[in-house]
Order: C-alpha cells, then structure tokens, then sequence
C-alpha cells in the first residue's frame, strides 16, 4: 500500500483507512472471514460485518461461502484508470510482440509511491501460469523492474525511497546491503537493463529495461521473466535484454511521434 498507518500526509478520515486496510486484508489472503479480520484489526465482529456488508453493497466485495473477495467493482475503477495511462496505449503492442519474440512472460510496469505495477502483461508458448497479475505490486529493491526505475529515478528521488524503505529479503539472493544496490543502480545506468537473479522468486529470473521520453522522465519498464531452466547463459544476459532494448527503443520513439510531451494531446481513454 502507498501508506503505512501514521504516516499519511495531512488529515485523512479512520474508516476510510479501516475500509482499505480490510479490503487490503481480504486481498492478500484472496478471501478472509468476519472472525479472522476482527482478530487482525482488533475490532468486533459486528464492526467488521458493517464494514463488510457495505463494501459488499456497492460491489467492492463479494461474499462466497460465508467468506469475503474481492467484487468486479474494482475492474471498473481499474480498467478506467488503465485506459488513462498513454504508455499503456503505446506499448500495449509491442509487449504482445515480445511475449510471442520470447515465449515468457511479458509485463509493461509504472512506478506510482515507490512500487512497481503491472499496468499490462502478456504470457508467451511457454508459460503455463502466471506468477503474477494486472495490478501487481511490488517493492523496487528486489525485481527487474524496480531495480531498472530506481536506476532511471533523480537521485534525490532514490535517496528518499531508500531512505524510507527497509530493504526486505524475499530470497537469499535478495539485495538488502544499501551499498550494494546503489552499485548496481550505477551498473543499470551504464548499460540500461536490469537483471533479478531470484531475489524475489526463488526458481524465477527476470531482464527489465526503463521506458524514458527524449526529456529523461521514467514513463515505465517491460520486464520478460521466466525460470530459471529457460532463462541461463547468454540468453538470460544477453539475447533476451537486447530484444527488450530494442522494443523499449522502438516505444520510445512512439512516444516522441505521439505527441506525448504536447501539452495539449488528448489522454482521454
């Protein structure tokens, strides 16, 4: 989530806040009951079910079984807020090239409160199941993606998320030394791609490279991940990034023909 309790800038209203936190509940277990959500918040249980039964109400929930999920209300909200995003439009295409180039997953990621998103993604021949999914969110220091926007972020941009952020390990291969990040991050600078070696996903490998306008501003990355067995040798290090330069260079470009930097292009959906 953007914000931890209590650190929120200026005045925000508590049951708004108790709503997300639940609904971010109920989204990291897939499901959740009244009575394990009252023990985790420490409310009651009939606190818990006017929370429930109202989200409920207008579609943010759905209830099965007696348990609660996630309702289709929120592929409302996203799919508008996706239709927004221009480099969804403009790189829609050529993630779709590259997952057919590749045979792996392919995903188009942006950086909103320093996580990365998976605003699209498409899966080659050679993916059976997703790991992820649209709207995916993850921390920077530990994927691709993220390693490859906080190589293309202004310095002063880094040092705060840095600065605020424990570097968790998800593997042992996780980079949780600050040092050692900032010198890959120059590493990724030199030669603009960026490489996961399962720090997030034991068995699973990744190439991401920054999507940048001709002005320097980060509009996203495509990352192409895939496991360990397929992603070895020159293909993980050097087949594979230079197809993502070579799709990321082509976007770029589409991004300077689209009048993108034009103050008055249209990025109505």
């Amino acid at each position: 989530m953007y914000h931890e309790d209590g650190d929120a800038p200026g005045k925000t209203i508590k049951s708004v806040e108790t709503a997300i936190h639940l609904l971010q509940a109920i989204h990291d277990r897939e499901e959740a009951g009244i009575s394990e959500l009252a023990e985790e918040f420490d409310l009651s249980k009939s606190t818990i079910h006017h929370y429930l039964k109202t989200l409920e109400l207008y579609g943010c929930l759905e209830k099965v079984d007696g348990r609660y999920r996630l309702g289709l209300r929120f592929l409302t909200f996203g799919g508008q807020a996706r239709a927004r995003e221009t480099i969804y439009r403009l790189a829609k295409r050529d993630v779709d090239q590259l997952a057919r180039q590749t045979g792996e997953e392919v995903r188009l990621i942006v950086e909103r409160g320093g996580y990365g998103i998976t605003l699209y993604q498409a899966t080659g021949e050679h993916v059976e199941r997703s790991r992820t999914h649209v709207g995916n969110m993850e921390e920077l220091h530990c994927t691709a993606a993220g390693k490859a926007f906080l190589a293309a972020l202004p310095e002063s941009r880094v040092d705060d998320l840095l600065d605020d952020r424990e570097l968790t390990a998800y593997t042992s291969n996780t980079i949780t030394d600050r040092d050692e990040l900032e010198a890959e991050l120059a590493d990724i600078r030199a030669h603009h791609v960026a490489f996961d070696d399962e720090e997030r996903h034991e068995g699973v490998r990744c190439v991401a490279a920054a999507i940048t306008n001709r002005s320097g501003e980060l509009l996203g990355a495509i990352s192409v991940s895939g496991s360990t067995e397929r992603l070895t040798g020159d293909r993980f290090r050097t087949t594979i990034p230079d197809q993502i330069r070579n799709i990321v260079g082509v976007v770029e470009i589409n991004t300077t023909y689209s009048g993108w930097e034009d103050d008055t292009l249209d990025r109505s959906p």
